[in-house]
């Protein structure tokens, strides 16, 4: 018999959702959703529902609370929970920013500083390969590559690039030409599908319609332009406040990116936002007291 192709089902674990923000961060200290203390079980219950890869950010404000070496402590914890995941199956893609910088850096002017940034993330990024290269399937360095980070982004993809693939993240068609000629040397081309609607409102057949057609372009034209880079969603969070609706929505995303498949298009993995839920959101594959909820059932069907 003959398996038909599809793409592998991942799962984000961000840092807002599992550990919160630490109090050395930008936007800390927020409340993390248990992850921090029950992460073996957490990393085995993903497993054993079908999930095959991981996005687990690095935060950068615990690894390096201030300037110079990171911090021993959070190293090991962060290198037990990655050697888990493989432990369990689950490939982990490492992302070095999603959201949050350490305080120090954004008081030195942060990603929006542009002598900042290309003094300081490179820096970043060379002591993260050193710790953990070792111990991750790939790279997602940004969550979404901030504007006007060209040279920031050839020093990271410099650094990273080797035996593990790297994900360039970008949202929407200017992103593709965002990264311009770069896009053509990437080991993946990562898209973030946001969605556009209100999140307390029932959505319509035709709003669905709508997004499956503008997700669907999307990834046609990434794939284009990635020059037959694998397409990866490295992003997709439903948006939704109704738990039904956040079902329906994923359902599409699942439809939309089988039908990309058919045409042809190589589509490697998507990764829903949030694993777990976590006080930054309601809902995720799994509640916060990690009872399987409906999106789970229909992506992972």
């Amino acid at each position: 018999m003959t398996v038909r192709p599809t793409f592998r089902r991942g799962a984000s674990l961000p840092t807002a959702t599992t550990l919160g923000y630490a109090d050395t961060a930008d936007l800390g200290p927020t409340e993390g959703n248990g992850f921090l203390q029950q992460w073996p079980d957490d990393l085995a219950l993903l497993a054993d529902l079908g999930i095959t890869d991981i996005r687990v950010t690095l935060d950068w404000a615990r690894l390096q609370p201030k300037p110079g070496d990171l911090d021993a402590d959070w190293v090991e914890r962060f290198e037990s929970i990655l050697e888990a995941a493989d432990a369990v199956g689950l490939r982990t893609w490492a992302t070095l920013w999603d959201g949050s910088v350490p305080r120090w850096f954004d008081n030195e002017g942060g990603l929006d500083d542009a002598d900042a940034f290309v003094t300081w993330w490179p820096r970043w990024v060379e002591k993260s390969a050193d710790r953990f290269g070792d111990l991750v399937h790939g790279w997602v360095p940004f969550d979404l590559l901030p504007a006007d980070s060209s040279q920031p982004w050839r020093d990271t993809w410099g650094i990273l690039r080797g035996t593990q693939p790297v994900v360039a993240s970008i949202e929407g068609i200017d992103g593709l030409a965002h990264i311009g000629a770069d896009v053509g040397k990437m080991d993946r081309l990562g898209l973030v599908l946001a969605p556009e609607w209100d999140p307390s409102e029932a959505l319509s057949d035709a709003l669905l319609e709508q997004a499956a057609d503008r997700w669907g372009t999307l990834v046609r034209v990434a794939a284009d332009k990635g020059d037959g880079a694998p397409v990866v969603v490295t992003g997709f969070r439903p948006g939704h406040d109704d738990l039904d609706e956040c079902a329906r929505i994923v359902e599409v995303l699942v439809a939309t990116l089988d039908l990309a498949i058919d045409d042809g298009v190589n589509v490697d993995i998507a990764f829903v936002e949030p694993a777990i839920a976590g006080h930054d959101s309601e809902h995720g594959l799994l509640d916060r007291a990690r009872a399987v909820t409906s999106s789970a059932n229909v992506y992972l069907a």
